[in-house]
């Protein structure tokens, strides 16, 4: 039987209300050659190898046709599309009448997957949720200010001459999402002591010249 836990988010606006959800208790992830293991006992007839190499022909054919500006559907599983975001740094608002953001670098930020009504119901009622008897367990506030974040990052650049945003997440105990869209706003602000260099996976942050 799966677990779950409750959790309390942080009161970061200080309203004085504690909101509390519940979240999945993750035993581990499994990996490819176990989901295929586990597969062998459903379709016996078919080997590890063939539901290996079936599933190699997924992701190639997903990666084929996503790129061509395709959705693909799999029944009684999901959709898949792709998430498209900006590369480069110039401001994501329209800066006058008429701005047509010419000139812009779009790339792909991530591939969304929205499950099907059907595997849904059936998660629905084949999932039997026990509480982990452990309290409620309370997320801490962030332990820095915005400012103080910025400092500590600019000591990891004067150190090393960057930082990336994984270490940007780690020494400011934030996650990876509130990382990334912290870091653009601080890039954006043309007074901000931090700027933005390369693109993608290849980001890094350094400190701004002049």
């Amino acid at each position: 039987m799966a677990k779950y836990k409750l959790q309390e988010m942080p009161d970061m606006n200080e309203s004085g209300k504690r909101k509390v959800y519940p979240k999945m208790v993750i035993n581990r992830t499994l990996s490819t050659k176990e989901l295929v293991e586990k597969m062998k006992l459903y379709r016996r007839a078919f080997s590890p190898s063939i539901i290996e190499g079936v599933l190699m022909d997924l992701e190639d054919m997903l990666v084929d046709v996503l790129s061509m500006g395709y959705n693909v559907k799999l029944d009684g599983i999901g959709t898949f599309s792709l998430s498209l975001g900006f590369e480069d740094e110039k401001p994501t608002e329209i800066q006058e009448e008429g701005d047509k953001m010419t000139y812009r670098k779009v790339g792909v930020k991530n591939v969304n997957f929205k499950v099907s009504p059907e595997l849904l119901k059936e998660l629905q009622r084949k999932t039997g949720l026990e509480r982990e008897m452990s309290g409620v367990k309370v997320i801490k506030k962030n332990l820095y200010d915005r400012e103080e974040r910025v400092a500590r990052a600019l000591q990891v650049i004067e150190r090393n001459g960057y930082i990336t945003l994984t270490d940007y997440a780690y020494i400011n105990n934030i996650c990876r999402t509130t990382a990334s869209k912290e870091l653009r706003e601080i890039t954006s602000d043309k007074t901000s002591p931090i700027d933005g260099r390369g693109c993608g996976s290849h980001k890094v942050w350094v400190k701004r010249q002049g």
